[in-house]
């Protein structure tokens, strides 16, 4: 697994592993997700987008490219959000399996 430096100016990856690539994207302040996200891997993607975040506020968190995604990994999603609604992660490219999902736990 490898962390990426800080994302200030960072254009590129954050993180990999054999499972998931993490990329930043300055053009639109969005964190990309890339493969399948799960216990090995979410306390990854909770330290990347709590990084994004602390140091450009709001992010786009898409997810086109996310193959499966485990209960850790929604955890980890929730991590950098604040409860203010407008302080709030948002997602992006969200396939229709995953978005029945996110609905269901929001009840």
């Amino acid at each position: 697994m490898r962390f990426a430096n800080s994302t200030g100016g960072h254009c590129g990856v954050l993180y990999t592993d054999t499972y998931l690539s993490i990329r930043w994207s300055p053009a639109d302040s969005s964190v990309i997700l890339d493969g399948e996200v799960d216990l090995s891997n979410s306390a990854a993607v909770a330290k990347a987008l709590a990084e994004a975040k602390s140091e450009r506020g709001e992010i786009t968190v898409d997810m086109g490219a996310l193959r499966f995604i485990d209960l850790a990994g929604l955890r980890a999603l929730r991590t950098p959000a604040s409860p203010a609604a407008d302080d709030a992660v948002r997602l992006r490219n969200v396939p229709p399996h995953l978005r029945r999902l996110l609905e269901m736990l929001d009840g």
